[in-house]
C-alpha cells in the first residue's frame, strides 16, 4: 500500500521502511514521504539488501529507521540509499524518549547507490527530515565510499582530544570549586554550564542508582532521576557526564565523568586508530589522575584488588571532597566520580 504524505509531515517513527520522493530536482529539492511500511526486526548491516528490497528511482531515497546492532549493542539506526545523481546533504532532527523538543543531529552526505548508515549510541523515538540540498561534486574528488556509523567526528573534527581535555579540566575545576564553596549545589547551576558548551542531553528519564562501593550515601539521601550529557573527543572517546541530585531539593551530591570508545566503524579512519585505542585509554587515565591530583592533592595509598577487573585510584582532599577513578582491565572504559559527603 502506498501512502501519500503531506510535505508538512516528514516524520518517521522507529520501526519503519520508507521512501522519500523529490518533485523537481532541477529547480529545488522539495520532497515528501510517499510510502511508509512497518519494520519490526533488527537491522543487520550485512543484510541490508534483504531489508530494503526496493531500488530507489532517480528522484527517490529509500530508507529504514529501526533498531540496529553494532557490536554487542542494539540502538537506533538509520539506513538511506539515494537514487539521485547529485550528491545530497540533509538536515535531520531526532526525538529522544521523554523529551518534548526535537534536536538536530549530524548527518553524512548521500551518494547515488551508496548505503549510508547513521547509528546513535542511545534510543530515538522518531526522526524528522527537514531539508535537502545538492553539493558540488568537486568537493569529493578524493572521497572514499565507506559505510559509517556516526558522522559526528566527520563534521566536528575540531572536537579532538586536546579540545576535550581542556573542556574536562574546566568542568572539573568548576565541580570541585562548587563542592568546596557551597553547602549545596542546585542542579540548575550545572545545567546552565552544560548549555553553554552545547552538550547533548542523553538522560535516560528513569531512576538508576550508584553502588555503595562508589558512593556510600551515609546520610541516606533520596535521589531523583539522574541527568546525563554527552560529549566526545574525536576519534577515540565518547564521553558522558552524569549528575546525581536529591529528589526534593534538587541538590547535586555526585558528579561523574565516563569515557568509552567512540564507535565510528572504519569510515575515514585508518586501522592505526583501532590499534591505538588501548594506548589512548591508558594515556587518558594518566591525564585524569594528574588533573584530579592538581586539585585534590596526591591519591590515597590503596591496595589494588586483583580480582576486581579494574585499576583504581582514589582521593580525599583536606576539605572532604572525594574522588574515585577506575579503568576496566578487559575493555576500554574509564569512570570518575566526584562527591562531598
Amino acid at each position: 500500500m502506498i501512502i501519500s504524505i503531506s510535505s508538512f509531515a516528514q516524520e518517521v517513527e522507529i520501526g519503519t521502511i520508507f521512501t522519500i520522493e523529490f518533485k523537481s530536482i532541477e529547480q529545488n529539492l522539495n520532497f515528501k514521504i510517499v510510502s511508509q511500511k512497518p519494520f519490526n526486526g533488527i537491522i543487520d548491516d550485512s543484510k541490508i539488501d534483504s531489508i530494503i528490497k526496493t531500488k530507489p528511482k532517480d528522484n527517490q531515497i529509500v530508507g529504514v529507521f529501526a533498531n540496529g546492532k553494532f557490536g554487542n549493542n542494539i540502538n537506533s539506526m538509520l539506513v538511506l540509499i539515494s537514487g539521485l545523481t547529485d550528491y545530497i546533504d540533509y538536515d535531520l532532527l531526532i526525538k529522544l524518549p521523554r523529551k518534548r523538543k526535537l534536536q538536530k543531529t549530524s548527518t553524512s552526505t548521500l551518494f547515488k547507490g551508496v548505503k549510508s548508515i547513521e547509528y546513535w549510541s542511545y534510543q530515538i523515538d522518531k526522526i524528522e527530515f527537514v531539508k535537502f540540498k545538492t553539493i558540488p561534486k568537486e568537493n569529493f574528488e578524493q572521497f572514499h565510499f565507506e559505510t559509517k556509523i556516526d558522522s559526528t567526528c566527520i563534521k566536528n573534527a575540531d572536537k579532538n582530544i586536546e579540545f576535550g581535555e581542556q573542556e574536562f579540566k574546566t568542568h572539573l575545576e568548576l565541580t570541585v570549586s562548587e563542592f568546596e564553596n557551597n553547602k549545596d549545589i542546585e542542579i540548575g547551576k550545572m545545567l546552565k554550564y552544560e548549555n553553554t558548551i552545547n552538550s547533548i542531553d542523553v538522560s535516560l528519564g528513569h531512576f538508576w542508582s550508584l553502588g555503595e562501593g562508589i558512593y556510600p550515601n551515609e546520610k541516606g539521601f533520596k535521589f531523583g532521576n539522574p541527568i546525563s550529557y554527552r560529549r566526545y573527543e574525536c576519534p577515540y572517546f565518547d564521553g558522558k557526564t552524569n549528575y546525581f541530585f536529591t529528589k526534593d531539593d534538587k541538590n547535586i551530591k555526585v558528579v561523574s565523568f565516563n569515557w568509552e570508545t567512540f564507535q565510528e566503524s572504519n569510515f575515514g579512519i585508518s586501522p592505526k586508530i583501532k590499534t591505538d585505542l588501548n594506548e589512548k585509554f591508558n594515556s587518558k587515565y594518566a591525564f585524569i589522575v594528574k588533573a584530579v591530583s592538581e586539585l585534590l592533592g596526591n591519591p590515597l595509598d590503596i591496595e589494588q584488588e586483583e580480582d576486581s577487573g579494574r585499576i583504581d585510584t582514589k582521593w580525599k582532599s583536606t576539605n572532604g571532597i572525594n574522588a574515585y577513578l577506575f579503568k576496566f582491565k578487559t575493555y576500554n572504559e574509564i569512570r570518575l566520580y566526584i562527591y562531598k559527603e
